[in-house]
């Protein structure tokens, strides 16, 4: 009986230890060294909170950068892909699709410049890197459209565009990786530049 008991008392004290105390204190330790992260990296532009720098979303306006296509249409409140092989002749179609729907809204690039992750479906549908590449061959269409905003001349806009992409690029290993980008932080430095130039109204966010 005592030995029941005993198992009992080490049974309550581990399960409040382990199920309440330590997630507790590690919860409380990387709200404090770790704010940004903890939150689910908010996204904010004066205050308020429009999403989250992890997932993507659909960014419909032609002066965004586009994400990678997404299976569930960057439905915030779920995740998931196609379960299509790469073999299936619909995986093919879709392909096709994304391929042709890319072409149309990025008019002048080379079919060869397209990195093929900007024509495939990410395995979460909210993915928000994309190739570092797939970011700049996005730039003449933006710079045309932040003209048709701003008036500010075409070159400018494609240089200061160039230069953000750059200065956020990540590589995802060290000396050998590749370079990405989160198309979500890029577009939130274009929101930031049309707000803070006023050329948008915070209502229109």
């Amino acid at each position: 009986m005592k030995s029941y008991v005993k198992a009992l008392v080490f049974a309550v004290l581990f399960l409040f230890i382990l199920g309440f105390v330590y997630p507790t204190v590690t919860s409380l330790i990387t709200e404090h060294t770790l704010p940004f992260q903890s939150e689910g990296q908010p996204v904010k532009i004066d205050g308020h909170i429009y999403g989250s720098y992890l997932l993507a979303e659909a960014f419909n306006s032609s002066f965004f950068f586009q994400p990678r296509p997404s299976a569930i249409d960057y439905n915030l409140s779920e995740s998931g892909a196609y379960d299509y092989s790469l073999g299936n002749p619909q995986m093919l179609n879709l392909t096709e699709k994304y391929l042709h729907q890319f072409m149309k809204e990025n008019p002048g690039v080379n079919i060869s410049e397209i990195p093929y992750a900007m024509i495939s479906y990410s395995g979460s549908g909210l993915d928000p890197d994309i190739p570092l590449q797939g970011a700049i061959i996005q730039i003449p269409r933006i710079s045309i459209a932040l003209h048709n905003i701003t008036n500010l001349s075409v070159k400018y806009l494609y240089s200061y565009l160039h230069s953000m992409v750059n200065r956020s690029k990540v590589q995802n290993f060290p000396f050998f990786g590749s370079y990405y980008v989160n198309v979500v932080r890029l577009n939130v430095n274009i929101i930031e530049f049309l707000l803070h130039d006023g050329y948008i109204k915070q209502s229109q966010i």
